[in-house]
């Protein structure tokens, strides 16, 4: 006995669940329901990500930009404090004002 029992027992409901799904997906009626479910969900899909654009909820698109720009702008920062530091520019003296 070379399998052991939970190998043997896994084989059997692969082949259990092969069968089943080629017995689906052989069925038009059942091929008709799958490709209405996958229509119906996505319009639910599209309602449901407009209604969170008219409330103002950022995408998971509109997060990924923002951490994008967040990492670029903590690099830049980096790159700054890893510069030495120049002195800052005198300010040139004004004339006092004149009275009139």
């Amino acid at each position: 006995m070379s399998e052991s029992l939970f190998d043997q027992l896994r084989a059997r409901g692969e082949g259990f669940l092969t069968e089943v799904s080629n017995n689906l997906m052989a069925n038009p009626a059942f091929i008709e329901v799958l490709k209405k479910g996958i229509a119906v969900k996505e319009e639910v899909d599209k309602r449901v990500a407009e209604g969170l654009k008219a409330m103002s909820v950022a995408t998971r698109k509109d997060i990924s930009k923002l951490e994008n720009r967040l990492a670029e702008l903590e690099a830049q920062l980096e790159s700054m404090k890893a510069r030495p530091a120049k002195p800052a520019p005198k300010a040139a003296r004004k004339p006092p004002a004149r009275k009139r």
